[in-house]
């Protein structure tokens, strides 16, 4: 391995955990903060951290080019699978959120490898009849459909009007859409935007911005290019290990058979990356 492809593969890891961090402080911040709400303040905050970054290099995003229907698409997903997560949060906890989330990518993504991937397929079903044991339907329900958003959202990133679009591009189709579509979606739910946090909760939020801003740049702007295909299961895995983490420390530790969850979907992601990069011959990943 080259050391671009290691500095990539750090970047991803650490974007991941990053996720698994966001989610945790979705739950820290929840008794002052309505979940689309969370959303909308910290995808806005993040829009304006990285409007002020490409202002400052200066970095072109607002080409007009081919890339404009595609990444409204991307936005669109991207906003719905965080809207998703956000509402998973309150009713299963942020690491079961990422896990069923996970299990139910790991099983599609294994489904389409055959036979062959039956091992995967194996640890994504057991992994999603555990949570399923423990979990209230209406939080697994959510973070199932999380879990199609992110699947549409690779296929759609397999457009060839994207072949030539930037990172700082792909993330600002991103934050763009979350901005524009979650504070509607907060508001038809009802939400109360008159609140009042306290200090916790600020630093929660501060801290969903500085992951958000964090887990994109890792992801899409420092490696100059997509995260390779076979890598979202893996991803997931390690944003539920930060997760169930920071859980413990928090003093809020999800329940025990969390953790050999987390052993399921680390041993079947690894059996989708390995079919992935065996090339077209492999495993896709969405």
């Amino acid at each position: 391995m080259d050391a671009s492809s290691l500095e990539a593969g750090r970047g991803e890891a650490a974007g991941a955990m990053l996720w698994g961090v966001q989610l945790v402080a979705v739950a820290v911040a929840l008794p002052w903060v309505p979940p689309l709400l969370q959303a909308t303040l910290s995808s806005t905050a993040s829009l304006f951290l990285m409007w002020l970054w490409t202002r400052w290099r200066p970095i072109a995003v607002f080409a007009q080019d081919a890339t404009l229907t595609p990444g409204m698409g991307l936005g669109l997903l991207f906003s719905a699978r965080m809207a998703l997560l956000y509402l998973a949060v309150p009713r299963i906890g942020a690491a079961a959120a990422v896990e069923f989330s996970a299990g139910a990518l790991l099983l599609q993504a294994a489904l389409r490898g055959g036979l062959r991937a039956w091992p995967a397929t194996l640890a994504g079903m057991l992994a999603m009849l555990v949570l399923a044991g423990t979990l209230p339907l209406a939080g697994m329900a959510l973070a199932a459909c999380a879990a199609l958003a992110w699947v549409a959202q690779q296929r759609l990133l397999r457009d060839p009007r994207l072949d030539q679009c930037a990172g700082e591009q792909f993330v600002f189709y991103q934050l763009i859409g979350a901005a524009v579509i979650l504070p509607v979606a907060s508001v038809v739910a009802g939400e109360n935007w008159l609140v009042s946090p306290a200090g916790s909760a600020w630093w929660a939020l501060a801290a969903q911005v500085g992951c958000c801003v964090l887990a994109l740049s890792l992801l899409w702007i420092a490696p100059r290019g997509r995260p390779p295909q076979g890598s979202l299961p893996a991803r997931l895995s390690l944003a539920a290990c930060a997760a169930l983490l920071l859980q413990a420390l928090l003093g809020s530790p999800a329940p025990g058979a969390c953790w050999g969850v987390l052993l399921l979907l680390g041993a079947g992601a690894a059996w989708v990356r390995r079919m992935a990069l065996r090339g077209p011959a492999g495993l896709a990943e969405g």
